[in-house]
Order: structure tokens, then sequence, then C-alpha cells
């Protein structure tokens, strides 16, 4: 349903779509955050460092499942996907 306060053609749909996307890169440069915090463990030995960086892969992997969704929504509307890496690097 159109947003009647809304001149330039952008739906509420197209709202809530691009809040998905947000809310998805969050999530995804939360958990990489989270293996990032996990690195200095490796001055505790390989396997320790490796056992901290596996405990925090799924949410990652859980996290770019989603965005890969959103993205695949966007194309399914007719709109142009977002590349995750692109999107990634321009994050401060």
């Amino acid at each position: 349903m159109p947003n009647q306060n809304n001149t330039v053609g952008i739906t509420d749909d197209d709202i809530k779509k691009a809040k998905d996307y947000r809310d998805a890169m969050d999530a995804l440069q939360k958990s990489i955050s989270g293996v990032n915090s996990k690195l200095p463990e490796f001055s505790e030995g390989l396997e320790a460092g490796l056992k901290a960086v596996g405990e925090k892969l799924p949410e990652v992997v859980d996290a770019m499942v989603k965005l890969n969704a959103q993205n695949k929504e966007l194309a399914a509307s007719g709109q142009q996907p977002k590349s995750v890496l692109k999107e990634l690097d321009s994050i401060p």
C-alpha cells in the first residue's frame, strides 16, 4: 500500500524491504565483529584460536544467508541487488 504522505513513489513495501536489508547488514556486521573479537585467542595457540573463531562462524553464515535472501527479494521486485562485499567494504 502506498504511503499517502509520499510524493516520490516509494511504497511502504519498499521501506520495509530497505529496513529488512539494513537489519541483515547490521546482523552481518555484528557477526563479523564477533569473529574479530575472538582473534586474540590465537595468542593462546592455534587450536584455541580456531576453536574460538569457529564458535562465531555460524553467526556469520546465518547473517550472510539472510542478506542473500534480501538481495533475492530486491531482484524479484525489479530492484538492483547489492554486492555484499562492496557493502561490507563501505562500513567504517
